[in-house]
């Protein structure tokens, strides 16, 4: 006989701004979910939209709270602590889910096994996509080729296969790229999460980490379509203003840090990731491998992604004085002679 589920209250954090019909296509996504209805709670954090997008919201039962005054972080925050329910997944406006189980697949590993702290699951490619972001969802995290030379692979986390996910332990400053997580509130109330009053995705990770919370699950079936850059000209634009959030001026602020630049080995290996994408000609040649694998042309554009990727963050960081120093950082680093002894 098969065991009846209880299925526990949900919530999702939507921020908006402007989003018009990308917010509608969103929640109706929630809509069609199989998971029930009335388990569902909507927390829309709006961040002063001058279009229609909080009545779209409260028309698809969000409960809209809007404060113009925040920030991208500052408003997940404050999403967090108006939520009803027992686990929390962070939407945002341009991310359609996919399937209508994505509720219940991603929270059944959550029920099964009481180490998770968070379940996560991968990005996918949709035909009507721009090139750019459908590019981008060959990588499960949609990180382009930069961001995944940087990043830990997933895989190196995984410690045990389940039914329908994988598990994986963390270890600190040790974490892949994927922060979009449906969370258990009960463990995140017992971490410094809780009473943070910025939210910084990997931080967050982090500070659950160091909490005793080290288990997560990947949960590749149920996915979602994320609609993260018109072009690529947008595209060079987030990775700038990402980097600016994430690091400028703060160097030095966060747990979590991409690039240790007090590891020569690692300054090293991103000098010579420069210069790969530069060459332009090795990337191409990956590109057309992925291209013969999944049969989309929008995979021979890797060489034109990883340039300007690559050089639109370099001439970011070369133009911001944080920025500056943490290149002068890696640099000396990396020439430093380790005295001899006498």
């Amino acid at each position: 006989m098969t065991r009846m589920i209880k299925w526990p209250k949900v919530s999702f954090i939507l921020l908006t701004l402007n989003g018009g019909d990308g917010i509608r296509k969103c929640l109706e996504s929630l809509k069609k979910q199989s998971y029930p209805a009335d388990l569902i709670d909507v927390v829309v954090i709006d961040n002063g939209s001058k279009d229609n997008s909080v009545e779209i919201a409260k028309s698809l039962g969000g409960r809209v709270f809007i404060h113009p005054e925040g920030n991208l972080y500052s408003n997940w925050v404050r999403g967090l602590h108006k939520i009803r329910g027992d686990f929390v997944f962070y939407l945002e406006q341009d991310i359609v889910l996919r399937g209508r189980d994505f509720i219940k697949n991603m929270i059944k590993p959550l029920l099964d096994d009481n180490r998770l702290v968070a379940t996560f699951t991968k990005e996918y490619p949709h035909k009507n996509m721009h090139w750019v972001p459908r590019f981008l969802s060959y990588h499960y995290c949609q990180c382009d080729p930069l961001l995944e030379f940087l990043f830990l692979p997933v895989e190196k986390s995984f410690i045990e296969k389940k039914n329908g996910y994988i598990v994986c332990k963390y270890q600190d400053k040790k974490i892949p790229p994927a922060a979009r997580m449906f969370y258990r509130i009960k463990y995140l109330k017992k971490t410094p999460n809780w009473t943070t009053k910025n939210y910084f995705d990997h931080d967050f990770i982090i500070n659950c980490v160091r909490s005793g919370y080290p288990y997560f699950a990947y949960v590749p079936e149920p996915g979602y379509y994320h609609y993260h850059a018109r072009n690529l000209q947008h595209l060079m634009q987030k990775r700038v203003r990402n980097m600016g959030m994430h690091f400028f001026p703060e160097y030095g602020k966060y747990h979590y840090t991409i690039l240790n630049t007090k590891n020569k080995h690692e300054v090293l290996w991103l000098i010579l990731f420069v210069i790969y994408a530069n060459l332009f000609f090795p990337a191409a040649i990956r590109g057309f491998i992925r291209f013969l694998k999944h049969k989309d042309w929008a995979l021979l554009m890797e060489p034109v992604i990883t340039l300007a990727i690559t050089d639109s963050l370099l001439l970011a960081f070369l133009k911001d004085k944080s920025g500056r120093k943490f290149i002068t950082d890696s640099i000396n680093s990396f020439i430093k002679v380790q005295p001899v002894a006498s």
